[in-house]
């Protein structure tokens, strides 16, 4: 059965992304081309806007009692893996529409992995608590990059490296205790569960302020001019859109009991 959909919600909702594509228009664009002025800010309101997108997009779903299948979720991990990889290959191109479609679809792509997982009855009472934890890291490891701007940008190299293998080690774990759990059946959340959850939570804040250090370093060689150096917003946002939807899955994972 359906949900009814609040239209004053709905209204709530249309009106910051409404604001925030004014802003970005008004902000990111000079003449209808991405300018290199405020360009953290308009990362940022990239990275708002995503957001509030996938708030209002699971908002819908839920009012209209959206129940996607395992096909669905398999499709849409599929696609949303193959935009990944077009975006990084096009990050450098100034193809203004596709940047913005792609980024778009990715947005979409992410709720519907998200969704499930927000969805859950069991899970729900601690959404908002949860992304106050997410705010609160996201600002907290921003201004010690601020504050201390040299020890990121001086360790950036080794530490990305050494942050991805670590990501990538994880990965590998996970996909081994995943198939010793679909042998013995046993599904429960184990306390080696919640240690690696815990990894991830430092790794993913590590990277926010490492992704805000390449942000700022991005920011101070843009040239609207060049190819490999022009700002495309969508393209930039999307790490810390990675780190900050990383930071929420984990955390909110961590509320099962």
């Amino acid at each position: 059965m359906k949900s009814p959909l609040d239209i004053r919600d709905l209204y709530v909702h249309l009106f910051f992304i409404i604001l925030l594509f004014f802003l970005i228009f008004n902000y990111a664009f000079k003449n209808g081309i991405p300018t290199c002025n405020h360009y953290i800010m308009n990362t940022y309101l990239y990275i708002a806007l995503a957001f509030t997108l996938i708030g209002t997009l699971t908002y819908i779903y839920e009012k209209y009692n959206f129940k996607p299948n395992m096909i669905f979720f398999f499709a849409n991990f599929v696609f949303v893996f193959i935009l990944i990889f077009v975006m990084s290959w096009i990050h450098t191109q100034k193809n203004i529409f596709m940047n913005h479609l792609i980024w778009l679809f990715m947005i979409v792509g992410f709720t519907n992995m998200l969704y499930p997982m927000v969805s859950n009855s069991e899970l729900k009472p601690y959404i908002n608590k949860t992304i106050m934890m997410v705010i609160c890291i996201f600002l907290m490891m921003t201004v010690v990059t601020y504050v201390n701007p040299k020890l990121f940008e001086n360790t950036y190299g080794i530490m990305m490296t050494g942050l991805m293998i670590g990501l990538l080690s994880i990965i590998v774990i996970e996909l081994f205790d995943i198939m010793y759990k679909s042998v013995t059946g046993d599904w429960r959340i184990t306390a080696f569960n919640r240690g690696i959850s815990y990894v991830v939570i430092i790794i993913f804040s590590l990277l926010v302020s490492y992704d805000t250090t390449e942000l700022k370093i991005k920011s101070r060689r843009c040239k609207e001019s060049s190819l490999f150096e022009y700002p495309n917003y969508p393209s930039q946002s999307l790490a810390l859109i990675l780190d900050l939807i990383n930071l929420f899955v984990r955390i909110l994972g961590l509320q099962r009991d």
